[in-house]
Parts: C-alpha cells; sequence; structure tokens
C-alpha cells in the first residue's frame, strides 16, 4: 500500500461520482481528480455544470469529465453507465455521495409528498445507481456510499432521512453479502461535515476534503469493504491510516475485537451460529485466534468476539468469506452487526517474542 503520508496514485482509474457537485461531492471530485482519476460527474442542466467547473478552478483539469444528465431513475442510470463505458472505455470506481436534507415534522404528521421526496426519491436515486453500476466495476475497483450519522442515530423531527441512511447501510451490508468478495463496497458513515458553505469552526469537524482522501484511500486499497465511521476528524484520520497502511501485507498480526447484542431469548441461537462458523474460521490460513466471551457470570447480554489474523490483508480475505453470514446474524441481533475494531501490537522494549492469544 501507499505511504501513510502519501496520496495514492488512481492514473488511469475511471470514477463516477453522482453527486459530485454537492458540497461534500466537491472534496470527493476533487481528491480523485488529484490522484490522477477520469472523474465523471453528472448534473441535471448546464448551467450546473459551468457554475461547478468554476468553483473547483485549476483543479477542473481535463480529466474532469461534467456531463448532463438525471441519473436518479433506472432508466438514466443505466444510460449514464453505458455511456461511460462509451466514452471511457470502462468503470473502476464509484462513490456516490447522493443525498439531502429533510427536517420539521415527527412521523406521524409527513405527508405523501414529504415520503416520496426525502424517502422514496432519494433511496431509488441510489438504488438506480448501484444497479447500473455495480456489475460494471472492474476487479480492483470499489463501490463507496457515502451516508450520514443518521443511519445509525435517530434525528427527531428527521425520521425519514433516518430511515432512508439506515436502509442506504443494510444496502451495503446486501451487496456486500451478494458480491461474496467479487467486489469491494464501503460505506463512509458521516458526522457534521465542514464544507465551503457550511464551515463552523469546529476543530472536530470532518471536512469534505478528508471524505475524499479517504474514499481515494478505499479505492486504493487492497482490504475488503466495510463501513468507515467518520464522525470526528479523529475517527476520519485513523482510518485514511489503516486504509494507506504502508507496510506489506504479512508483516505483523491483527487482532479484531467487536461485540454482538442478540435479540432476546435468541442468544443461544447466535451462540449455535458462532460455533458454527468458529471451525470454519479456525481453519482459514491466516487465522491465530478465534474466541467468543460474555461478561463473567452472565448468562444472558452482550457477547465479545476476538479474532487474530497474521496481517491486514488475511484479514481482509476472511471478511469477503464470512461475508454472506452476515444477514444470517443480523436476524439474531438486536443491533446491526457493526465492523471490528482492529488492533495492532505496539513494540514495547524487546519484543522478538511471537505471542499468541490461547486457543
Amino acid at each position: 500500500m501507499n505511504s501513510s503520508n502519501t496520496p495514492a496514485d488512481l492514473s488511469g482509474r475511471k470514477v463516477a461520482v453522482p453527486g459530485g457537485t454537492g458540497a461534500v461531492g466537491e472534496g470527493v471530485v476533487r481528491a480523485y481528480l488529484a490522484a490522477g482519476a477520469d472523474v465523471v460527474v453528472p448534473t441535471r442542466t448546464q448551467e450546473r455544470a459551468e457554475e461547478f467547473r468554476r468553483v473547483l478552478g485549476e483543479a477542473a483539469t481535463d480529466r474532469l469529465h461534467l456531463v448532463v444528465h438525471d441519473y436518479t431513475t433506472f432508466a438514466g442510470a443505466e444510460q449514464l453507465a453505458d455511456e461511460m463505458e462509451r466514452r471511457l472505455g470502462g468503470v473502476d470506481d464509484v462513490v456516490a455521495p447522493i443525498g439531502g436534507w429533510w427536517a420539521g415534522k415527527p412521523l406521524w404528521e409527513i405527508d405523501e409528498a414529504d415520503w416520496q421526496s426525502a424517502f422514496v426519491d432519494l433511496a431509488t436515486a441510489h438504488m438506480a445507481v448501484a444497479r447500473a453500476f455495480v456489475p460494471r466495476l472492474s476487479p480492483r475497483g470499489a463501490y463507496v456510499l457515502v451516508v450520514g450519522e443518521s443511519a445509525v442515530t435517530p434525528i427527531p423531527g428527521s425520521g425519514l432521512v433516518s430511515m432512508e441512511q439506515a436502509a442506504l447501510s443494510m444496502m451495503r451490508q446486501v451487496l456486500a453479502a451478494e458480491l461474496a468478495g467479487r467486489q469491494r463496497v464501503f460505506t463512509l458513515l458521516l458526522g457534521p461535515v465542514a464544507t465551503r458553505l457550511t464551515e463552523t469552526g469546529e476543530p472536530d469537524q470532518v471536512t469534505a476534503g478528508q471524505v475524499g482522501d479517504v474514499a481515494v484511500a478505499a479505492s486504493a486499497a487492497k482490504e475488503a469493504g466495510r463501513e468507515i465511521r467518520m464522525r470526528g476528524r479523529a475517527e476520519a484520520d485513523a482510518a485514511l491510516a489503516l486504509l494507506r497502511d504502508p507496510r506489506p501485507a504479512g508483516t505483523g498480526p491483527v487482532l479484531a475485537v467487536s461485540t454482538m447484542e442478540p435479540k432476546r431469548e435468541r442468544r443461544d441461537d447466535l451462540v449455535e451460529v458462532l460455533a458454527e462458523l468458529a471451525e470454519q474460521i479456525r481453519a482459514e490460513p491466516g487465522c491465530l485466534h478465534y474466541s467468543v466471551h460474555r461478561a463473567r457470570g452472565e448468562d444472558d447480554g452482550r457477547l465479545l468476539v476476538i479474532q487474530m489474523f497474521t496481517s491486514i490483508q488475511a484479514f481482509s480475505e476472511h471478511s469477503a468469506k464470512v461475508a454472506g453470514q452476515i444477514p444470517r446474524l443480523g436476524a439474531l441481533l438486536a443491533t446491526p452487526p457493526e465492523p471490528p475494531t482492529l488492533f495492532e501490537r505496539l513494540p514495547l522494549g524487546d519484543d522478538t517474542a511471537t505471542e499468541h492469544l490461547p486457543a
């Protein structure tokens, strides 16, 4: 992978960014152009295209392809994908910062127009783009969904947005399960983002540029797709460092720790599935350890899953292999399964001995 301080070189990559003319999308477009990619950005009017080119300024090189096109329907997205293949010869990556905001009413006061615009129209646009582009992605490419923290945090008065974003989060999980490692699908889950339109001076806010940098790093990385939480700059920096890990695969073990909250009276069923998976996971060439734990003295409640793999590459390959089990596990959990937290060893003095957790 690349040095943690060196941006990826995506020269020759062909990237579609529907929603790229938005404030967050601008950061994504700038990052891919800076990385050397050809970037296709659809927009509904020629006036909007010209305004966006002026906003980008010198960043708007000849590798920026602004297309006047409505991609928000199934037919429109299919036509855009066809046109991109015809003009550029293929599609490597898609980043979809498609979105909007809706607020002001509790759910019991929404009308049909609210429902259509805040949920149906946005969800349809995302579904149309995924349907058209995922089958066309090159083997090296990635599909990157950009969603807000409302996907996991209910916001009173903005329930339709929370519901739509949660649906997109599940869409990534379903895509990953159905693709079974053939393609990589990421979700960037964002907190408040500082853009040229909304800068607030909050020091911990993620910037549109950081969103773009992490999306580029995800495209360039070899690891399996996953959800990447960027609710503040610290999380964004950590995600970028992990994706740009400068070490060759296989140079150090990776510890993956996650918790699972079973549904009421389904813990035994969950344990049974985890026990079944344990045999195949422990048989994987890169697996050093796999165990499941409960809180001492508790017969119910959360479970702690600890896994150790020989390298980040081995863990990525493992993630792709078990992606098809996510729906099965999710049906037994009180909350959607989250990606595990990854840890690596800190060298402490003479740390030359090989240490493993007990099997």
